[in-house]
């Protein structure tokens, strides 16, 4: 009885497949894009191991163009096959949706420069009642070509929806132990060992001069500051641009 309902469950996907694959047309682009993800996991997913933690995503200033934001998508060190589909669906995404903006943004920018300039010619001078004539023609003129990108991001959705769902489970097995993996990562890094470091210097400290002194260094040290003024308070703005240049440099590595 299993191998018949089996047979007849494998009869009716076959013949569900060109169906399919005539209404959601992006389903045969995206399994070209992802023939690749055959095996369970990564082979060389630890060049590319994110330092973001579990669940952020880093977003970019939006291009000048496209006004579309880049975003960089969380790679764990033991991304699965499904995990990896998921993360490129969405990141061929945002690629699609900024090349097509790219696109119309800049037609419409040569357009409104050469309606502009007739304009200036015939008239001389660009009124607002003219561009809205010309934003009127742009709309009538650029229909299709909205019509079908709207139609394609209906279909890539709906593709996507069942890759997100198996992605989603598969993280929820591993979310524990990856955060607690990402932690170790960051601990690891220059930040924390400067940190360290001044916590040691002031343990010789105490074991060579005693908690006493040090204290009454610190009580000294504090009423200088107070005599300083100003300059004690410039202290501080040093240690958040430190930390400031440590984003910016975290932020250039991705793009």
């Amino acid at each position: 009885m299993a191998v018949l309902c089996w047979k007849s469950c494998t009869r009716r996907s076959e013949l569900l497949r060109p169906l399919l694959s005539r209404h959601f047309g992006c389903t045969s682009k995206l399994h070209q894009i992802h023939s690749n993800s055959k095996s369970n996991r990564t082979p060389d997913n630890n060049s590319r191991v994110s330092s973001l933690l579990p669940g952020q995503i880093l977003v970019g200033p939006p291009h000048p163009v496209s006004n579309i934001r880049p975003i960089k998508f969380y790679i764990p060190s033991d991304e699965t096959s499904i995990e990896r589909k998921y993360r490129e669906l969405r990141e061929h995404a945002v690629t699609k949706d900024h090349e097509f903006w790219l696109d119309n943004n800049t037609r419409f920018e040569q357009g409104k420069a050469e309606f502009e300039r007739h304009a200036t010619v015939t008239k001389g001078a660009c009124t607002l009642d003219d561009l809205s004539e010309y934003f009127r023609q742009y709309q009538v003129d650029s229909f299709g070509r909205h019509l079908e990108y709207n139609r394609y991001v209906w279909r890539r959705n709906l593709a996507m929806v069942w890759p997100g769902l198996c992605a989603w489970i598969k993280d929820i097995r591993r979310r524990k132990r990856r955060r607690m993996d990402a932690l170790a990562r960051h601990s690891e890094q220059s930040y924390f060992d400067q940190q360290e470091s001044s916590e040691s210097v002031v343990a010789e400290r105490i074991q060579s001069t005693g908690p006493n002194n040090v204290a009454g260094s610190e009580k000294g040290a504090g009423a200088d500051c107070q005599k300083e003024g100003p300059l004690a308070k410039q202290a501080k703005p040093e240690s958040l641009d430190s930390d400031v240049d440590r984003r910016a440099e975290k932020i250039k590595s991705y793009y």
